[in-house]
C-alpha cells in the first residue's frame, strides 16, 4: 500500500467544459469539450411512466466499525434511455450510503483502478505530479481529523495504488448525527471525477434524538447528480433515475433527506403545492422545522426535511429558472420527480404537531453566537477572463502553501466578495459556520452550514457573503481546505490552505 506525495506548485491550464459527460454509447470513456460559452441544454431523457424511486443500499457500522473496500474504476452507467461509461465505486452509479453512529470508526480502503483515460489527445488537463489519474476520498462535513489517514484531502492515491482510511467518528463534542457525503478530493480531478459518477451519502444515525417525530418515520433519501453528454444535453438525476415516482398516503409523514452529491450545477426547485418542514441543513440541526415552499440548493449542500402526503394527486418536484451565469440564458426548468399522494387523510393537524417540535439543551449555534470575533478576513473570487484559472486573493491554489493560520479556540469572522457574474460557493473542511449576511443583508439563520452559495456580481457591486467560523474543536488541528464547491472552479485554482495550531 502506498501513498503518493502532496502535489507542488503548479500551474493550471483547463481548456475543458465545465462538465464531464459521456456519450449516448455504451462503452466509451467520458468526454470533455473544448468550449466554455456555447449554449447548455438541460434536457431530461425520455422516461413516460415514471418509475417508483429506488433507495440506494447501505453500508452500516457494526460493533463500532464501518469497513468497507471502494474501487474507483469506469463502468458502464444507464440513465433512462441514455447510456455512458462513468466513473464508478464498486460498480455502482449510486454507490452505498454510509451508516454509522458517534463514537464509530470508519475503515475505508479506496482502491483506485482508474485508468488516464480522460487525459487522452484533445484534452488539456491540469499539470500534476504523477501519471495517470489520482484520487482520494473526503468525507464531505464531518468535524474529524484532517490528519494522517482520516480526512486527508492531500493524500493523493495513484492508479493501481490502495490507501486505507481510518476516519474515527467523535462520541461527543461539535459533530451530531446527520446527512454528509463521502467523494474524491484529489485536485485538478474532482470535476471529473463526481461528475463521472464516483459520490455517495454518508449518514451518521441519531437525529430521531433531536426530533422524536421522525423515530419510526419512512426514510427517502433524494441524492442529486448531473452529467453532461457529448451532444450537449445534461442530465440530472435523483438516486440515478430520471424523474421518479415517489409514492405518498395523503396524511402520511415522511423524512426526506436531500443531497445535492454532483459535482458543480446550482438548484432552484419546489414541490408544486406541497411544502416541506426544514430540519437540518448540512448534517445541523435547527432549534424548530421551518416551513418552506422553495429550496435553492448549490453543490456539497443537504436539506433535511419532514414531508407530508398531500391530498390524492401527483405533485411534480421541479426546478425553477433563475439567472446562474450573467452571459448565460436563465437555467431552464427540469422536472426531477413526481409525488403520487393517494388517500383522504387530513394534514391540517398535523403541520401544527411538526411545527411544535423543539429541540432541548445547549445547541452549538448559540455558542457560535455568542463568541467574540477574534479576527476578521476577506476572501475575493475572480477569474480569468478566458475562465482557464479561477482565484482566491488573486491567486491559485498551491496545497504545499499554506494561506491562512488560525489559532485553536478562536471564532472568526470571514467575508467572501464574489467579483465574478455568476454563483460560487464558500465550503469548509473540518467545521461548519454561521451565515450572517448574504448579498449585503442581514442573513438570519437557525443552524449551521459548511457549505454556502455566494451570490454573483453585478455590474454595480460584487457579490458577497459573511460568515462566522468557530475554530474550537480540539480534533480539527492540522491543515485542511476551504474552496468554492462548483468543483470545476476549485480545480481550476480556486481554494485555499487552512492551518489550526493549537
Amino acid at each position: 500500500m502506498r501513498q503518493s506525495s502532496t502535489l507542488d506548485r503548479r500551474s493550471f491550464i483547463k481548456a475543458a467544459s465545465r462538465f464531464v459527460g459521456g456519450t449516448a454509447a455504451a462503452g466509451s470513456l467520458p468526454s470533455l469539450g473544448p468550449s466554455t460559452t456555447t449554449a447548455r441544454a438541460r434536457s431530461q431523457p425520455n422516461a413516460p411512466t415514471p418509475e417508483p424511486l429506488i433507495q440506494p443500499p447501505e453500508t452500516r457500522s457494526a460493533n463500532g466499525m464501518l469497513d468497507l473496500t471502494m474501487t474507483a474504476a469506469p463502468g458502464p452507467v444507464q440513465l433512462a434511455d441514455r447510456a455512458f461509461t462513468g466513473l464508478l465505486y464498486n460498480g455502482a452509479y449510486v454507490p452505498p450510503t454510509l451508516r454509522a453512529r458517534l463514537g464509530d470508526t470508519l475503515r475505508i480502503t479506496l482502491r483506485n483502478n482508474l485508468t488516464s483515460g480522460l487525459d487522452r489527445p484533445g484534452y488539456v488537463g491540469p499539470v500534476c505530479t504523477g501519471a495517470g489519474t489520482p484520487s482520494n476520498l473526503h468525507f464531505h462535513g464531518m468535524s474529524v481529523s484532517p490528519q494522517g489517514n482520516s480526512d486527508n484531502v492531500f493524500v493523493h492515491v495513484q492508479p493501481d495504488d490502495t490507501f486505507q482510511y481510518q476516519v474515527r467518528i467523535p462520541a461527543s463534542g461539535r459533530q451530531g448525527p446527520g446527512m454528509f457525503w463521502y467523494h474524491p478530493h484529489a485536485h485538478g480531478f474532482v470535476n471529473d471525477q463526481i461528475l463521472g459518477g464516483l459520490s455517495g451519502a454518508l449518514i451518521v444515525d441519531g437525529i430521531e434524538q433531536l426530533f422524536p417525530l421522525l423515530r419510526g418515520l419512512p426514510e427517502r433519501l433524494f441524492l442529486i447528480k448531473h452529467v453532461k453528454l457529448d451532444d450537449e444535453s445534461e442530465l440530472v438525476s435523483i438516486n440515478g433515475q430520471i424523474n421518479p415516482a415517489v409514492a405518498m398516503r395523503s396524511g402520511e409523514i415522511q423524512f426526506w433527506r436531500i443531497a445535492h452529491i454532483g459535482a458543480s450545477e446550482f438548484f432552484k426547485f419546489r414541490v408544486e403545492g406541497m411544502p416541506l418542514y426544514v430540519v437540518a441543513t448540512d448534517g445541523h440541526a435547527l432549534s424548530q422545522p421551518h416551513k418552506t415552499t422553495e429550496f435553492f440548493i448549490g453543490p456539497g449542500e443537504r436539506i433535511d426535511a419532514i414531508a407530508v402526503g398531500p391530498p390524492a394527486g401527483e405533485y411534480p418536484m421541479r426546478t425553477i429558472a433563475f439567472q446562474n451565469e450573467a452571459w448565460r440564458p436563465p437555467e431552464p426548468v427540469l422536472q426531477l420527480a413526481v409525488i403520487s399522494s393517494s388517500g383522504s387523510s387530513s394534514s391540517a393537524k398535523l403541520e401544527d404537531e411538526i411545527l411544535r417540535q423543539r429541540v432541548t439543551g445547549p445547541q452549538w449555534i448559540e455558542e457560535v453566537r455568542a463568541a467574540p470575533i477574534a479576527r476578521r478576513r476577506t476572501l475575493v473570487y475572480s477569474r480569468t477572463a478566458d475562465r482557464k484559472l479561477f482565484m482566491i486573493d488573486d491567486r491559485v491554489v498551491d496545497e504545499a502553501r499554506t494561506d491562512q493560520t488560525v489559532k485553536l479556540g478562536e471564532t472568526e469572522e470571514w467575508t467572501v466578495v464574489n467579483t465574478d457574474q455568476q454563483y460560487h460557493s464558500f465550503h469548509i473542511h473540518q467545521t461548519a459556520f454561521l451565515v450572517t449576511e448574504v448579498g449585503g443583508v442581514s442573513w438570519s439563520d437557525d443552524s449551521l452550514r459548511d457549505t454556502f452559495s455566494v451570490p454573483p456580481a453585478t455590474d454595480q457591486r460584487p457579490g458577497v457573503l459573511k460568515v462566522v467560523i468557530p475554530f474550537t474543536d480540539p480534533v480539527i488541528v492540522g491543515r485542511f481546505v476551504y474552496h468554492c464547491h462548483a468543483v470545476d472552479h476549485e480545480d481550476k485554482g480556486m481554494m485555499g490552505v487552512i492551518e489550526v495550531v493549537a
